[in-house]
């Protein structure tokens, strides 16, 4: 999102189904570093209309804020059991 100061919008297959994302982690990660990850999303809530378009889930990260976020990974066992 170039004209988004913190939002990054994201395409997440969650398994047969693609729902786009909006996520304010622009501050710590580039759009290039999360190609192919694996996240935990949460997918049960009401889609949100934003400033850019809907919003249709959130993925989680921790952290004090600014560049320090970070997303939530699957474990390695659990993202080769996922594939």
């Amino acid at each position: 999102m170039p004209k988004a100061n913190k939002l990054l919008k994201f395409q997440l297959d969650i398994g047969g189904e693609t729902r786009q994302v909006f996520s304010g982690i622009k501050s710590a990660y580039k759009p290039e570093e999360l190609e192919g990850k694996l996240t935990v999303m949460v997918a049960n809530l009401k889609p949100r209309k934003m400033k850019f378009g809907m919003s249709e889930g959130m993925i989680l990260a921790a952290g004090p804020g600014g560049s320090d976020l970070w997303i939530l990974e699957p474990h390695e066992a659990l993202s080769q059991a996922c594939v």
